[in-house]
């Protein structure tokens, strides 16, 4: 006999058949059903149930969605193409005051005043160094006084040396008078001498005649007295001269001592007179060493640095103050070598000042020809307008022109950014907007350098660029 079907594995609507190969089991003694089975009969017949609900209420298919057509946004495009580029090369500089100067002090004394403070500006002319100079009062007043003493000197000298040029003209005139003497005295002993001559003469012709008896012994005695006295006149003319030839003598000598005097009188003045503009020299020096007691500044600029304070003594050559002019400035920014071809005095170029947010126009005005062995590098100085806050040490960026080259730029205002992405939206074929991912590269105005992703024919989106999405269609408006 076959086992009843077991309600545990089988439904109430579906019957278990007996597969047709399977064998008959002996009969087997009936079991007394579980006392469970209704809890489960019910609990079936419930599941069921609900299960057959759900059936019942479900749709037996979902509508499909009715899809509205879009409107093609009608955009302006512009077709891309590969255009002239002027490189710029950036080099990083620092903007310095022309004018700088470190003032020192010219005089040794304690300074009494200092009133200005690092970062003041100052005007040309204003003090700002008082130095203490009382001892520096005391040598003026010495070199006054020497001043006189000098003075007095030279006329001492002046006086010495018109005695001396007095004594000489006086040894003069004594030599003249002797020279007079001794020209007077040769001529009476020339004429002496011709009168001797004739003397002779008579004396010879007397004594002849005596010998005859022709004249006396006293006319003979006469002509003889005649010789003699002349005689005597010449040796008193040769005296004379030999006295007048001393005195001329003595008068050369006294003119040379006389002249050796005046000389010497002569140095004597001019070393009073140098005394003197020695003496003056200090008292000037002494005068402008009062001045040095106050610095001023040479020109309006900045107060960089102070190296002292009040109360501290100020030596001579040591430093006080540094000052900086404001106006004009420059640009000093180191080249490499390989761009040295690039840069010409006179060039025009860009100084961009970072913490201005300001591009300056600026002008090469100096080279310096010399490279610095360890960088390879020239120094040029550019020289930049007045610009309102600009200060020394600000540090700046010079953008150098380089050759032309090819490239693609897009206005900035079409690019798409994304968190650290950029992007444009160009036209495919199937005119629809496509958002394309770019890199940028230099950004000059109002347009930028696209390094990658664009190329020549792609059509660039220009408008409308918060209404586009990826894919939506588009209506061309072409500008160039």
């Amino acid at each position: 006999m076959a086992h009843p079907p077991s309600l545990l594995n089988s439904t109430p609507t579906e019957e278990v058949q007996t597969p047709p190969d399977t064998a008959e089991t002996p009969a087997l003694p009936l079991k007394k059903p579980p006392q469970k089975l209704p809890w489960i009969l019910f609990g079936t017949s419930l599941i069921i149930a609900i299960a057959g609900g759900w059936l019942w209420l479900r749709p037996t298919h979902e509508p499909n969605p009715i899809e509205a057509p879009v409107t093609p946004l009608s955009v302006s495009t512009k077709v891309v193409t590969p255009q002239t580029l002027f490189g710029i090369q950036t080099l990083t500089g620092t903007v310095e005051a022309v004018e700088t100067v470190t003032m020192t002090s010219r005089v040794t004394g304690q300074i009494t005043s200092l009133p200005v403070q690092e970062g003041d500006r100052v005007k040309a002319g204003q003090v700002l160094v008082k130095i203490d100079v009382n001892d520096l009062q005391a040598q003026g007043h010495q070199a006054t006084a020497a001043i006189a003493q000098a003075q007095a000197g030279v006329t001492m000298a002046q006086a010495a040396q018109n005695q001396a040029s007095t004594g000489q003209n006086q040894a003069i005139a004594l030599m003249n008078q002797a020279a007079a003497r001794k020209e007077q005295a040769i001529a009476q002993a020339q004429e002496a001498q011709a009168e001797l001559a004739k003397a002779r003469l008579d004396q010879q012709r007397m004594a002849m005649l005596r010998s005859e008896g022709v004249v006396s012994q006293a006319q003979l005695d006469e002509a003889n007295t005649q010789v003699s006295v002349i005689q005597t006149r010449i040796h008193q003319s040769q005296a004379g001269i030999d006295q007048a030839s001393r005195a001329i003598e003595a008068a050369k000598a006294a003119i040379a001592q006389s002249q050796a005097s005046v000389e010497q009188a002569k140095a004597g003045v001019q070393q009073a007179l140098s005394q003197v503009k020695q003496a003056q020299a200090g008292e000037e020096q002494a005068i402008a060493n009062l001045d040095y007691g106050l610095i001023t500044a040479p020109f309006a600029g900045v107060v960089t640095h102070k190296h002292t304070e009040v109360g501290a003594m100020a030596g001579t050559g040591q430093q006080l103050i540094t000052l900086e002019g404001t106006d004009p400035l420059r640009f000093s920014v180191d080249i490499p070598e390989s761009l040295m071809a690039q840069v010409k005095q006179g060039d025009a170029v860009k100084v961009q000042i970072d913490s201005l947010n300001k591009s300056i126009s600026g002008q090469v005005s100096q080279i310096i020809p010399s490279a610095n062995p360890s960088s390879r590098s020239f120094m040029i100085k550019v020289a930049l307008p007045r610009v309102n806050d600009l200060m020394p040490g600000m540090f700046g960026r010079l953008e150098l022109p380089l050759s032309n080259r090819r490239g693609i730029v897009i206005p900035v205002s079409t690019l798409i950014r994304r968190g650290q992405l950029e992007g444009i939206y160009v036209v495919n074929p199937q005119n629809q907007a496509t958002l394309r991912w770019v890199k940028t590269g230099k950004v000059q105005g109002d347009r930028v350098e696209i390094t990658s992703g664009l190329v020549k024919g792609d059509r660039l989106i220009t408008d409308h660029l918060t209404q586009l999405r990826d894919g939506q269609p588009v209506k061309l408006r072409e500008w160039r």
